[in-house]
């Protein structure tokens, strides 16, 4: 039986990073050392069981130093990626730390209906119980999975199957991190080998990216301000003087600015600033209010703030009207 073709693309995080000795679980970053290209496919002969991997060059960094530029440079390459008709799906190895941003990204961006798994690891690879490895495995047999078509960017760890759109990280160190709080995880990828999905996605990507990012440079700036007690408006100006187009509000509970903070959101909105207000909470929706609502403020529905500014920076590709970017944050 001919096995299916996934395309393999490794940017870097601690999957592929190397501690300064087995036991350095915190501060391998520190070291700069990786695995050289191609030794983790190489270590990993029982993929061959599920499919023919086939890895991409691609530059390799850790997740916290990505930038808009890079995103749209991934997105490229994995677009063209499932052109190929050869290509069943892709897998993407990615940093931790913002990989959950990077799927959401790629979800909103990336053409349907092949898969786009995203995969790392918590542990470097030269630590002992490094679960790197077991991730890749479950990573590739997502992919490779007829059932996985169809439902966007999805994030494989742990045995788990995340839609992109819901998982977060919710741990510094644990493997068993990346959680979805409001949605659960699709589906497992479990011991026997099988993969079971048990929900889909309320809202799966259509035939097309819901955003077209091929012309783009660069992506409008959006920044992140987060709510605590005493907080003025000082950050929010800043923001605005640095050239922000839209700004995400992290505010307390469910979804509320301070005094200081609101009289500033409002400033830069009347300058036209797109602003959206989510919370800093784990979990849970800010509801758009009707004094929301009157100001033009955007509400974020359940995505954290740092997933809201991934839906604004590609709303604002389209339009600066808070009414029709509230209508993509209500949809997508």
């Amino acid at each position: 039986m001919t096995r299916p073709r996934i395309a393999l693309m490794c940017t870097g995080g601690t999957i592929d990073s190397l501690g300064a000795s087995r036991l350095d679980l915190a501060w391998y970053t520190e070291t700069g050392q990786r695995l050289d290209d191609g030794e983790m496919l190489a270590a990993l002969p029982e993929l061959s069981e599920f499919a023919d991997v086939e890895q991409i060059a691609s530059p390799r960094r850790p997740s916290y130093e990505i930038t808009s530029r890079d995103w749209l440079a991934l997105a490229g390459a994995v677009n063209g990626l499932l052109a190929r008709p050869d290509i069943a799906g892709v897998v993407v190895t990615h940093g931790t730390n913002t990989l959950e941003e990077t799927a959401y990204f790629l979800h909103l961006v990336t053409v349907p209906p092949k898969p786009v798994v995203l995969v790392g690891a918590m542990r470097p690879a030269n630590g002992p119980g490094s679960e790197g490895q077991l991730n890749l495995l479950r990573a590739v047999q997502v992919a490779a999975d007829p059932a996985a078509r169809g439902l966007g960017a999805l994030v494989v760890m742990n045995d788990n199957i995340h839609g992109a759109r819901d998982v977060t990280k919710t741990h510094t160190f644990r493997p068993d991190t990346f959680r979805s709080p409001d949605a659960g995880p699709l589906g497992i990828a479990d011991a026997d080998g099988r993969i079971v999905f048990y929900h889909r996605p309320f809202h799966p990507p259509s035939g097309r990216p819901l955003f077209a990012v091929d012309q783009l440079s660069d992506l409008p700036r959006v920044d992140v301000v987060v709510s605590h007690v005493g907080a003025d408006g000082a950050l929010v100006d800043a923001a605005v003087a640095a050239g922000c187009r839209g700004l995400v509000n992290a505010g307390t509970g469910a979804g509320r600015p301070t005094a200081g903070e609101q009289a500033a959101m409002d400033r830069a909105a009347q300058a036209g600033v797109v602003v959206c207000q989510a919370s800093r909470v784990g979990s849970g929706r800010v509801s758009r209010s009707p004094g929301m609502a009157a100001r033009g403020v955007v509400a974020a529905d359940n995505l954290p703030a740092w997933k809201a500014r991934v839906l604004l920076l590609l709303a604002l590709t389209k339009t600066s009207d808070p009414e029709a970017v509230q209508d993509m944050f209500d949809r997508l």
